[in-house]
């Protein structure tokens, strides 16, 4: 039941409103990206159905391919995986209304308050992308995106949405360029 609920929720990953998507990265400062030409891509971690590997990937590719990176299955020199994960998020909103009332020095009073507790819950999916030297076998840059996910976009509408996430994460790679 679980891994059904982990591939449904990786078909819908990345999938809500394009500005809703945040991204952090952090790479070695010891590491000299500009000796670095080729990329090849290591099995990934999760349950991702084939359709949303294929998205994650062609972007990945895009973006590579865009800063001069070759796809090369022949001695790269990184190497490129992915891992999907969600979590369900909450948020609480508590309104309070009220009303009191009295009566002079220290004669009659009474009062009367409310409140309303309301709860939202949602899903939130995140694209974690590890990029790997080959020759030291060590993580050299690694971004995430984070976005709500909304199961109701078209193909199409996930597409870009995964094409806008790694654009925005890999923005900065490589660094120093």
């Amino acid at each position: 039941m679980k891994s059904r609920m982990l591939i449904a929720v990786g078909a819908a990953l990345l999938v809500g409103a394009c500005s809703g998507i945040s991204t952090t990265t952090d790479f070695d400062p010891a590491v000299d990206f500009s000796g670095f030409s080729t990329y090849d891509w290591i099995d990934s971690q999760g349950d991702v159905d084939n359709i949303t590997s294929s998205r994650i990937r062609q972007a990945v590719d895009a973006a590579m391919a865009a800063r001069g990176f070759t796809q090369s299955s022949s001695n790269p020199d990184l190497a490129v995986s992915y891992q999907v994960s969600t979590a369900e998020r909450r948020s609480f909103n508590t309104v309070n209304a009220g009303w009191g009332g009295g009566y002079g020095w220290g004669g009659w009073g009474m009062g009367m308050g409310t409140s309303t507790t309301t709860e939202n819950v949602w899903q939130e999916g995140s694209l974690i992308l590890g990029i790997f030297d080959t020759s030291s076998k060590n993580l050299v840059w690694t971004g995430t995106a984070t976005t709500d996910i909304d199961g109701s976009r078209s193909p199409q509408e996930r597409q870009d949405l995964i094409d806008s996430a790694v654009n925005k994460m890999m923005g900065d790679f490589p660094p120093g360029s």
